[in-house]
């Protein structure tokens, strides 16, 4: 999947690009609400699982507007670096 890679946004325009801390990623947990974005368009997603190797299974929370390959309760495969916001 072509998910945006924050931490990478991030390096190119820290002033106007914000992302979680590595503080904030280390506490997350099941049942949390991350954003992620893919195609330009940002969407909330709740996690279903994290693994060892770092991979975040979630559950895409809404529907989106635009042509996406999954729908609202998809489940979807990011890491650490795809994710722009906590709830």
């Amino acid at each position: 999947m072509n998910f945006i890679n924050g931490q990478e946004m991030n390096k190119q325009n820290p002033d106007t690009f914000h992302i979680p801390s590595q503080e904030e990623l280390d506490t997350l947990k099941e049942g949390v609400f991350i954003k992620v974005g893919h195609n330009a368009e940002r969407f909330w997603a709740e996690i279903t699982s994290i693994e060892d190797s770092g991979s975040i299974y979630a559950r895409v929370d809404n529907d989106l507007l635009n042509e996406h390959p999954f729908k609202c309760d998809d489940k979807i495969l990011v890491e650490n670096k795809h994710i722009l916001d906590i709830l």
